[in-house]
């Protein structure tokens, strides 16, 4: 069993045995001591350590809510501004995490690429072309641009044409077609 340590509240500047007072484990009071963090509200640290000024502040200035103000979103294909990643993901029908995610990796959604309005335009070589594989039905040797033309003339899901390939889905069998 570890040992006990004394912790003083920030706050109130009483001193208390860690795990009896508050009711929760070590471990617990340690990880949010060491990331200065509030236990029930409160800040605490270890009696006999010194809390510097400068961790104090930080501390203090956790509690107060950030800024967080949004930052303009730019379209590449289209040029369209928008005021926030929200908008411009309501706008194109996708979550907020896929347009973030894609404008860190420069990476596509739904065919269109996003960078922030209030930085510079990225490279062009950053953006990462769209990934659109032919197929073709090997019953009827059609080839199609891509899965989801596929799926929309044969009236078939996507994800049954994709996870069919080499295999089968809305009756007929599919494969990749090689340029």
């Amino acid at each position: 069993m570890g040992k006990r340590k004394t912790i003083v509240c920030i706050e109130t500047g009483e001193q208390e045995d860690a795990a009896n007072a508050i009711g929760l484990s070590n471990g617990f009071i340690s990880h949010q001591i060491r990331e200065g963090k509030p236990i029930k509200g409160l800040y605490y640290y270890y009696a006999g350590e010194m809390l510097p000024d400068e961790r104090r502040q930080k501390i203090r200035n956790r509690k107060k809510k950030q800024n967080n103000k949004p930052r303009p979103v730019i379209c590449l294909e289209t040029g369209e501004r928008f005021e926030s990643i929200t908008l411009a993901s309501r706008m194109f029908g996708v979550s907020k995490s896929n347009v973030l995610h894609a404008m860190k990796r420069g990476s596509a959604v739904h065919g269109f690429h996003f960078y922030y309005g209030d930085e510079p335009k990225p490279v062009d070589s950053f953006f990462k072309p769209r990934r659109r594989r032919k197929i073709r039905c090997t019953e009827t040797g059609v080839v199609y641009e891509s899965i989801k033309d596929a799926a929309e003339r044969t009236k078939t899901s996507p994800n049954c044409i994709g996870s069919a390939v080499s295999g089968m889905a809305g009756g007929y069998h599919w494969e990749y077609a090689d340029d």
